[in-house]
């Protein structure tokens, strides 16, 4: 089972890291992402590059704020370039 020996490499004496790489790296294949991540307020160093980088990725990007529509709107011309805002 995985989860055993997952266990037996985190406590491993030599090499625990690469033991754990290599359990881990069975698991983490042919993955979907399902997941979703929140940004703070003000946009941080490195926002809209990684932005920019999951949207030529393919991943659909939606933007939840409690702003105004100016301001979210204006947040997310910031992010993307021009492209279709949605103010549902």
């Amino acid at each position: 089972m995985w989860a055993e020996r997952y266990n037996v490499a985190t406590v491993a004496v030599e090499d625990r890291e690469g033991q754990i790489e290599v359990i881990s790296d069975e698991l983490e294949r042919d993955l979907r992402l399902l997941g979703a991540t929140a940004i703070e307020d003000k946009l941080q160093d490195g926002v809209p590059e990684a932005i920019a980088d999951l949207k030529k990725a393919g991943i659909k990007i939606w933007v939840a704020t409690g702003d105004k529509i100016e301001t979210a709107i204006g947040k997310s011309k910031f992010v993307r370039n021009e492209d279709t805002v949605d103010t549902r």
